[in-house]
């Protein structure tokens, strides 16, 4: 099966405007994302997908596949879709732009159950307890075969009789087998979804299983100046 990874980049960051081309260690963020992505095993090869000619000079002039998407795309996933609509690829992983640190393994891992025909598949991370109480960390939980039974910013699972159970903390990577991205996609937005503002329950909420692969390295985003500034400090240690 042929695996590409998509690197969805727009210009138009609400908090932070233009954060693809923001300087990580004397390279463009996205230029780090992409030389990560190009090193996992069994992925085929790695589109940056983007709405701005300004990403889209800078990733051809170091060298990656860069296509221009439209700007009215309603989510990362959606700007993937369109990115691959024309390429053949039996699954596509969407990579977030700004996961500046990735553990790499865990792509590998992710290629790994598609390549076993997952229709769809994430990762997780062991969480800490200030994240259980953090409504911009998205806790996952899961069932015996590492599938997700839901997502949610709230706490789960409640601790009401603690340790019995992992917390764990979403990254939000995905990879879809090429019927299941084109398949959710097309699907309205879900009750649940609106709810959460989380597009991953659009997913549950049709039956799309989703596995879930626990990381054990680890994920650094920037989502703002100041992650970008704690980023570059984290790079100097």
């Amino acid at each position: 099966m042929k695996i590409v990874a998509v690197i969805p980049a727009r210009w138009a960051s609400s908090r932070y405007p233009g954060k693809p081309l923001a300087d990580v260690g004397g390279k463009p963020m996205i230029q780090r994302v992409y030389e990560q992505a190009r090193a996992c095993e069994g992925i085929a090869d790695v589109i940056i997908a983007t709405d701005d000619e300004r990403i889209l000079h800078a990733a051809q002039s170091f060298g990656a596949r860069a296509v221009m998407t439209d700007a009215a795309c309603a989510s990362g996933t959606d700007r993937v879709a369109q990115a691959v609509r024309d390429i053949e690829a039996g699954a596509v992983i969407n990579i977030q732009g700004d996961q500046v640190v990735l553990d790499t393994a865990a792509i590998v891992a992710l290629a790994g159950e598609l390549e076993r025909g997952c229709p769809m598949a994430t990762v997780a991370l062991a969480a800490s307890g200030e994240d259980a109480t953090d409504p911009n960390t998205v806790k996952v939980v899961l069932d015996r075969e590492g599938y997700a039974l839901y997502f949610s910013r709230a706490a789960i699972p409640y601790p009401r009789s603690p340790g019995q159970a992992p917390l764990l903390k979403h990254v939000g990577l995905y990879g879809f087998s090429r019927e299941t991205l084109f398949r959710f996609t097309a699907l309205p937005r879900s009750p649940l979804e609106l709810t959460e503002s989380l597009e991953q329950l659009r997913a549950l909420e049709n039956g799309i299983r989703i596995k879930v692969v626990i990381a054990e390295g680890a994920f650094h985003e920037i989502n703002t100046p100041q992650d970008h500034a704690r980023v570059v400090e984290r790079c100097r240690d």
